[in-house]
């Protein structure tokens, strides 16, 4: 897979970060929870996508608050 996008709300839309892989799509979206912002969901760019490959809101705070607890 050729990278990943992490989709989160800014102001009255919704904005994309890129990141080259899906570890490092998390740690953005948990940066992104860590500064208060509202992000949407994780997933891959290209390639065959399994419904398993997206992440969505709710997981994503609970692997943040996986870490928060753990760290």
């Amino acid at each position: 897979m050729s990278g990943w996008y992490v989709s989160y709300r800014a102001g009255a839309g919704t904005v994309m970060s890129l990141a080259k892989s899906r570890d490092e799509a998390i740690s953005i979206a948990r940066g992104l929870l860590d500064r208060k912002i509202d992000v949407q969901e994780i997933g891959p760019l290209l390639g065959m996508r399994d419904p398993g490959d997206f992440i969505d809101s709710v997981e994503i705070r609970k692997l943040h608050a996986m870490r928060t607890y753990a760290g």
